[in-house]
């Protein structure tokens, strides 16, 4: 794989442009489609036309699609209706009946909802692993039927990072297919298939569309990964809308400067955040007194604006009057847009190595707000937990 010698920022700004071909025009057109004419009849029997069918592939779907693939270094990318339709997508691609699939415990609750109650029905063996695995220990979990290993570093809520080259290194060694989200980081904060990953989940719902209004997501790969992914989705029938991928590659210009005002306001709040008493714990792994931080250091060259932060208490009336009392912070599960969001997130149905029982966990997203606004709303919000 040949790589650009181009900086991401640059990328990010030129890739899916094609004025020369478009009347002069830098932005590409949006094509909606679904019936899409053959020259002749032998065309469309022999099939060998460029585009076939709207769901399938248009220029624009193909535009944003191949963008994606030029930013990671990959061969290709294929586009769903949202995240956790990519995240089914690129999982069916490689189980089957029989199959032993291992994943991390800290997956996101939807995807792991998926894998839990579908994937048995069809004959897979599930096995969830502790996110905080050695290389070591991760190698004595393998099968002989083991056919995939899911990832997602941070995990999800809790913010654990994932040691991918080492853990990648096993799945190779034993001819395993790897998948892991990379929806916190994106491909800005990091590429999974440097790291040996096989192929990458995104939810472009989040950073990417950054607006709050599209649903969508995408898988990436390299090599046969790619193609089975591509023909998993063609399976599936999965795509989505030319608007939605117009907003897409028009939020993509744009997300690196968006993702670099979260983070930074997302490192000076949790640092503040941190100096309270009755604050636990504080997970974000760009901080640096977080346990995997050197993990970040190693790997990723920008984080996310999303964290979350553990009280040490369970009364759950202060912790709603906590909630209620935020103003510039809008209660809601999705994140990666220009609002800031708060949650307070229930691990006993999705976790194994991590329950908080004793303790309340809460999720902030940064948005593009003024931190120190945000810091004065969340300041007057923790007068009432004292």
């Amino acid at each position: 794989m040949k790589k650009s010698k181009q900086s991401i920022s640059t990328k990010i700004s030129r890739v899916g442009l094609k004025p020369s071909t478009n009347f002069g025009i830098p932005n590409p057109p949006v094509y909606h489609a679904s019936t899409i004419l053959y020259p002749n009849s032998k065309s469309q029997r022999n099939r060998n036309t460029q585009y076939q069918y709207g769901r399938i592939a248009t220029p624009t779907s193909e535009t944003f699609c191949q963008s994606i693939a030029d930013l990671y270094n990959a061969d290709g990318s294929i586009v769903t209706s949202s995240g956790l339709a990519a995240a089914v997508t690129g999982i069916l691609a490689f189980v089957k009946n029989g199959s032993h699939f291992l994943v991390t415990d800290s997956a996101y609750g939807s995807t792991r909802n998926f894998i839990s109650k579908f994937l048995p029905t069809i004959g897979v063996e599930i096995e969830f692993y502790n996110p905080k695995v050695k290389p070591i220990d991760f190698q004595k979990l393998i099968r002989h039927n083991t056919s995939l290993v899911y990832f997602e570093s941070p995990g999800s809520l809790t913010f654990e990072l994932q040691d991918l080259p080492g853990l990648t290194k096993v799945t190779k060694n034993n001819n395993i297919i790897s998948i892991t989200d990379n929806t916190w980081a994106t491909v800005l904060g990091q590429n999974p298939l440097d790291l040996g990953v096989d192929a990458v989940i995104e939810s472009y719902t989040k950073y990417v569309t950054g607006h709050s209004d599209v649903m969508m997501g995408g898988v990436i790969a390299r090599g046969k990964s790619y193609d089975k992914i591509k023909s998993q989705a063609e399976l599936m029938g999965q795509c989505t809308s030319p608007d939605d991928i117009y907003l897409a590659l028009r939020g993509l210009r744009t997300m690196e400067i968006r993702l670099e005002k979260s983070f930074s306001s997302s490192i000076k709040i949790a640092n503040w955040i941190a100096n309270f008493p009755f604050i636990k714990n504080v997970f974000h792994p760009a901080i640096k007194y977080h346990p995997d931080h050197k993990i970040y250091k190693r790997d990723f060259n920008i984080g996310a604006g999303l964290f979350s932060f553990e009280i040490d208490m369970v009364d759950q009336k202060r912790v709603d009057k906590f909630i209620d009392s935020l103003k510039l912070f809008g209660i809601g599960a999705s994140w990666g847009g220009f609002e800031s969001l708060v949650l307070q997130a229930d691990l006993k149905k999705i976790r194994q190595f991590n329950s908080f029982n004793k303790s309340t966990l809460i999720r902030l997203g940064i948005g593009l707000e003024d931190p120190d606004d945000l810091i004065e709303d969340l300041n007057n919000a923790f007068k009432k937990l004292k």
